[in-house]
């Protein structure tokens, strides 16, 4: 189910959606940022000797920290990075993607793309099967992309299937397939788009269903949800406990298709940035992310035990706005914000120079590299008369800025137990109470709030990342049709320029084209800011010196090849 798509992080650390995925044909280009990327920097542990007894003792578990996971196990329907590692364990895409984020073969060995660009014929390997010994066939291939295309289907992956042939007609009428999914034999399929579709070899990365298990009537897509907490895929591990909260624990799948993992079990274990590096120390985690800055990074380098794997992060961290709501449908009072608000002292404070300021939906690692941003420097004057343009006039009394009788309050649905938004709350407080804003945050845990915002729309403001897709298509996150209830565009914002420039990048495979239009993208998303963008945080992650074979990149998260790790004694000769 390798396909890195967009995915929403709680912050942390930082979180367009979340998986990821090779050609006979250069549709798929080269991801060139990572020309332009450094190399990953890794530090060493500097006293294996320090290893704890209790991590020298688990030979066969690996344990892995992290932010809870919603329970959404399902390629589907996961929005989450922490969904998404479940499910990347569990399930297998037709494609993965390579550390500079280009495609690879994985269920599929091979495809082929129509001269015209608007058809991908898939060969599946010869010998996968799913978890329960079953084979893997072009069948389920069908019916995984068939429910993506299902009337009742309301999670965020939409934009994978809505340019198939017949799409529509399957959507909104009563045909009983898709007519640009054919099944050519048992090992081949192809799909077949209206139009041509610049990255579209990554919609083919999601995780394929077992048809036998999953299986339903069209518009009972209930089923597919009633199975979130039993999934079945072709992954290298299989699903055996849930405990909310707590953990997810896995063993591995002795069928996987590339080999037996040779870790026989893995717990993702919940932790959050209070605590994490304690927990690393004590051998009780052997990998986690870390908050990226130098304070923690020397933390982690005193364990002496702890690698650490440090890089330029594909992700941005952000302030949502719903711009369907009065108080922020008028841009100036958006631009405001940004004016008003301390970000690059925030920035500079916080991740001591792992981190920069981010003024648009890109990260250092894309190949888009916008330029001639509004980079909003804070400009205190400037934000109140910009607030005063858009007719929020500050009452003298209360010292609150009001419009049509209403005073400009704000709630905040906050994450209670991210290090990163606590330490935002009194610097944007202090700020905007200046600007005549009072500013109320109501906390809560990353997926109550995920709810409220993504499944019902019920928010004002909150905080939260994203870490985005390997191609730096932003439909994902901002199209109009992602503008529903489950979908990713919670702020409500989809211009007609948008749209016009999304569709630009979409419709060619001509990456110069494609970069222009997303340069241009970028540039009104930056002067309309449905967001309050915040920081491009690197991210760090500690790993224990027991644990080899684990490379986590940009566009390659722990799960990646996770078959390959191993345990070992860091001490041996």
């Amino acid at each position: 189910m390798k396909r890195k798509s967009i995915a929403l992080l709680s912050t942390i650390l930082a979180g367009a959606i979340v998986l990821t995925g090779c050609g006979t044909k250069d549709t798929a280009k080269k991801n060139n940022a990572a020309a332009s990327q450094k190399a990953n920097e890794v530090k060493k542990a500097t006293d294996v000797s320090k290893l704890p007894q209790v991590a020298k003792d688990r030979k066969d578990t690996l344990i892995v920290g992290g932010s809870a996971p919603k329970g959404k196990f399902n390629p589907l329907y996961s929005d989450s990075v922490y969904d998404g590692y479940v499910t990347s364990l569990i399930f297998e895409g037709l494609i993965s993607n390579d550390e500079q984020g280009n495609p690879t073969p994985a269920l599929a060995s091979k495809w082929d793309i129509s001269q015209d660009g608007k058809t991908y014929t898939f060969t599946l390997v010869d010998n996968a099967k799913f978890s329960d010994g079953t084979p893997v066939t072009a069948d389920d291939v069908a019916f995984t992309y068939t429910a993506l295309c299902d009337p009742k289907y309301d999670g965020p992956r939409t934009d994978a299937v809505e340019k198939l042939q017949g799409y529509k007609e399957y959507k909104e009428g009563s045909a009983a397939t898709v007519s640009g999914i054919k099944v050519i034999d048992k090992n081949k399929i192809s799909f077949t788009l209206t139009e041509v579709k610049g990255p579209g070899i990554y919609d083919f990365g999601y995780g394929v269903l077992p048809k036998a298990v999953y299986n339903f009537e069209k518009g009972n897509m209930q089923k597919i949800k009633d199975s979130f907490l039993k999934p079945i895929g072709a992954g290298p591990y299989k699903f055996v406990d849930f405990k909310q909260g707590e953990s997810v624990t896995f063993e591995k799948n002795d069928n996987y298709y590339k080999g037996a993992p040779k870790i026989a079990k893995i717990i993702y274990k919940v932790t959050n940035d209070k605590t994490n590096v304690q927990e690393l120390s004590a051998g009780q985690v052997d990998v986690n992310q870390v908050t990226a800055n130098a304070n923690t990074v020397k933390m982690v380098q005193t364990a002496g035990f702890l690698d650490q794997q440090i890089f330029s992060a594909n992700n941005y961290n952000y302030i949502g706005l719903n711009t369907r709501l009065p108080m922020f449908s008028d841009k100036k009072v958006r631009q405001a914000l940004m004016y008003g608000t301390r970000r690059k002292e925030f920035v500079d404070s916080y991740y001591q120079g792992y981190g920069t300021v981010a003024n648009t939906n890109n990260a250092p690692t894309s190949w888009v590299e916008p330029t001639g941003l509004n980079e909003y420097t804070y400009d205190l004057e400037k934000a109140k008369k910009l607030l005063d343009d858009a007719g929020w006039k500050m009452n003298d009394s209360t010292k609150v800025r009001e419009k049509d009788g209403k005073p400009f309050e704000v709630h905040w649905l906050a994450t209670s137990d991210n290090a990163m938004i606590q330490a935002m709350i009194p610097v944007v407080k202090e700020d905007w109470t200046k600007l005549g804003i009072k500013l109320i945050t109501d906390s809560m845990d990353f997926n109550t709030i995920a709810e409220k915002v993504y499944d019902k729309q019920d928010f004002q403001m909150y905080a939260m990342g994203w870490s985005l897709s390997t191609d730096p298509d932003p439909s994902g996150i901002f199209s109009k049709s992602q503008d529903v209830l489950g979908g990713n565009n919670s702020v409500g914002w989809h211009p007609d320029k948008s749209e016009e420039l999304i569709a630009k990048g979409l419709g060619t495979t001509d990456q110069k084209v494609r970069k222009e239009a997303y340069q241009e993208w970028c540039k009104l998303i930056n002067d309309e800011v449905p967001y309050l963008f915040v920081s491009n945080p690197k991210q760090v992650w500690a790993v224990s010196s027991k644990v080899k074979n684990l490379n986590i990149s940009a566009f390659r998260d722990w799960t990646y090849d996770i078959y390959k790790v191993e345990l070992t004694d860091p001490s041996a000769k």
